[in-house]
């Protein structure tokens, strides 16, 4: 009977003993139930996890102790505790396996235990049938065990516990090693070159005494034809035939390690990689910053020149210039005042991108109505209608965030003028275990999605300066902003019928449907 709360576990269990030729049935009930079970069954073994939820592995055992009249419990215990065995073993428990557990070592462990189960049902029950049945079954567990132990594709090794000679080997440590069977069996691990560098037989039995095991995570093992390799080593005690024996098995980790050691190297390459572009990246971005403040810095003054002389020959020479050349020349000014915007959008995104963030929790019901106050005089005289939701708190940089919504509602308030009645809607929408998204939607202008793709570049508008005024900066410092904080934003928009921007910063509050 498998006793185990872990799905995993038990169905791993169940596989690896019915191949092994094994019966068994899989139980997570409470200590009351599992005895009772047992004492209705009389399972021959019980694979015991000593702690689960809903049930103490202990509290089991000594239920078990009142059904065996005999005193023998048929337990063989699960544990990631190597604290724990000690008492295990005191309450009972035949044996133990170590969390996580290892197949081939489960299955030899139940051999082991069915065997000396049916060796003790043997000195209590002398019926001839019982005793040509015990036979029978001794036999069968022995043909599974060498079946085991010849296929098995760890190495094993089978040791007394007194002389620390070899019993037994299989035949894959004699492969991996290069000594033949008859080579190894009956002499001492300290005799055999592989394992030199073992602690002595007494050490190792002392080790096993107090802590029921030992392990070497990675021990390096000479072959005979001097190669090394690196194994994984564990031994651990057990009783047959009235005799401690231990049971070693040895796990070729030579791949793995190779395998460990390519992963480690491609991470250190790949970090490396990481390192070196994100310096080239660092070393453009500052070039292009740079680039782009000295060019907006330098433009200012030809542009302070080109405007200073026009308004000085429409002052000194204004009365007798022709009408025409006075116009040609306001119309120098005004172009002179549009790129003087122009470089000042520059200058803008040229300082955003060297600005940090300073991120903070910020309420934007807050940030929201400072935007829509400084916005009212533009609204002065129209029939505007602001309809603002109760909004999340982000955790964000607010002077950031106020300057997004100071582009996105004053695009809405501006591609919205002419209508008879303007509409501005700020909401969000909140799915289950997703950020929230901000939109800001208006009634306005709108635009052709045919070319949204270019609606966040520098300088593009979809509308003419006779229509719209603007520099086309706005929506790429809203961008900007936005991949800042590493959030995304897009649009939704139709000619005439208004245009929707959205938004969503990476840890948003998440929540359910609005």
């Amino acid at each position: 009977m498998i006793v185990d709360d872990q799905p995993a576990d038990v169905s791993l269990l169940e596989h690896a003993l019915r191949g092994a030729g094994f019966l068994s049935v899989a139980s997570t009930m409470n200590p009351h139930e599992v005895c009772e079970l047992h004492r209705k069954n009389r399972y021959a073994l019980i694979l015991l996890d000593l702690h689960m939820p809903q049930l103490d592995g202990f509290e089991v055992m000594e239920g078990l102790k009142a059904i065996e009249t005999g005193g023998y419990v048929p337990v063989l215990v699960f544990t990631a505790h190597p604290g724990h065995l000690l008492r295990a073993l005191k309450a009972g428990a035949r044996d133990f396996v170590s969390k996580p557990l290892h197949l081939p070592e489960v299955l030899l462990r139940v051999h082991n235990l069915l065997e000396v189960r049916l060796l003790h049902l043997e000195s209590s029950l002398r019926t001839e049938q019982v005793e040509a049945r015990s036979v029978q079954v001794i036999r069968a567990s022995e043909q599974r065990y060498r079946r085991l132990f010849e296929t098995s594709m760890d190495g094993v090794l089978i040791l007394e516990a007194g002389t620390g000679r070899i019993r037994d080997v299989n035949p894959f440590l004699t492969r991996l090693l290069g000594f033949s069977h008859g080579e190894m069996v009956g002499k001492t691990v300290d005799e055999l070159s592989p394992f030199r560098r073992i602690e002595s037989n007494a050490v190792m039995l002392e080790r096993l005494q107090n802590d029921g095991y030992v392990r070497y995570a990675h021990l390096p093992l000479e072959t005979r034809d001097g190669r090394r390799i690196g194994v994984e080593f564990i031994g651990s005690a057990y009783q047959a035939e009235d005799r401690d024996m231990i049971q070693c098995h040895v796990r070729d980790i030579t791949e793995q390690r190779r395998v460990e050691a390519q992963v480690l190297a491609l991470n250190e390459e790949l970090e490396q990689r990481v390192l070196e572009r994100t310096a080239q990246l660092q070393a453009v971005n500052q070039d292009l910053e740079s680039f782009s403040y000295s060019v907006s810095h330098d433009l200012r003054v030809p542009l302070r020149h080109i405007g200073g002389f026009s308004r000085l020959l429409v002052n000194e020479f204004g009365p007798t210039m022709a009408m025409e050349a006075k116009e040609l020349l306001h119309s120098i000014e005004d172009a002179v005042t549009r790129a003087g915007l122009l470089v000042d959008g520059l200058l803008s995104l040229t300082r955003l991108g060297r600005k940090s963030l300073q991120l903070r929790h910020s309420e934007l019901d807050s940030i929201v109505q400072h935007v829509v106050s400084m916005l009212q005089p533009d609204c002065y005289g129209r029939d505007v209608e602001w309809r603002i939701a109760k909004l999340p708190t982000l955790n964000c940089d607010p002077v950031l965030m106020a300057q997004v919504f100071q582009n996105l509602l004053g695009n809405a308030v501006k591609y919205s003028r002419g209508r008879p009645s303007t509409v501005i809607e700020v909401d969000s929408i909140q799915r289950p275990d997703q950020p929230a998204i901000i939109f800001v939607r208006d009634n306005g202008a709108g635009f052709d999605m045919e070319y949204a793709g270019n609606l966040f570049s520098v300088f593009q508008r979809f509308h003419t300066e006779a229509e719209f005024e603007g520099t086309g900066v706005g929506l790429a410092t809203v961008q900007r902003i936005i991949k800042k904080h590493g959030g995304t934003i897009w649009a939704e928009a139709k000619p005439d019928h208004g245009a929707t921007f959205y938004f969503s910063l990476p840890g948003a509050p998440q929540g359910g449907f609005r």
